[in-house]
């Protein structure tokens, strides 16, 4: 099998990434945890600045930690790698998520200058909560809609499950308790 090491550029942050893929790795982005948000934030735009191919790990597990040692992957702020790359790991990676890992994280963004535009952004983002984008939230009901609220909890029909005996919801048995009743 072939494996290759391939060093990706930002094109308009110039973030660079090292890694390691079996697929095409012309098409393939890269999986690092900063990496892939740093993508998610700047956008996809990248470049493939240069591609090695081996087809022994032993050769590519020592050219990627000699890569990753002579260029400072880890420590310097240009590159995007939370760990130095040995030509053998990929996927998940628990490491990506130490305390060490995040600190550097932190490092990388401290002291960093922001435009006035992403600074008005960030300040009206401030607070909201994410993922809480319908049009209900934060939405106050006066007290009539508030007991008609009441009035329709209660009149709910319930339903008992059968192993057990709790009492739930109808929706919520079918999305969750039917299937996951420890008493089956």
């Amino acid at each position: 099998m072939i494996t290759y090491l391939y060093h990706k550029r930002h094109k308009h942050t110039g973030l660079n990434y090292f890694g390691k893929t079996i697929k095409n790795p012309y098409v393939y982005c890269g999986s690092g945890v900063y990496w892939t948000r740093h993508l998610a934030q700047h956008g996809a735009d990248i470049e493939t600045v240069n591609v090695w191919e081996f087809n022994d790990l032993k050769t590519c597990s020592e050219f990627a930690v000699e890569f990753s040692t002579r260029h400072n992957i880890v420590e310097s702020s240009e590159w995007a790698n939370l760990r130095v790359e040995n030509g053998l790991d990929g996927g998940y990676t628990p490491s990506a998520y130490t305390q060490e890992a995040r600190l550097k994280k932190g490092a990388k963004l401290k002291g960093r200058v922001y435009s006035e535009e992403t600074l008005n952004k960030m300040r009206s983002h401030k607070g909201k909560s994410k993922g809480k984008n319908n049009a209900m939230f934060g939405r106050q009901h006066n007290d009539n809609t508030k007991e008609l609220m009441r009035a329709r909890a209660l009149n709910r029909e319930r339903k008992t499950c059968e192993h057990c005996k709790i009492e739930c919801s109808p929706s919520n048995y079918t999305r969750w308790h039917g299937s996951n009743c420890k008493s089956k």
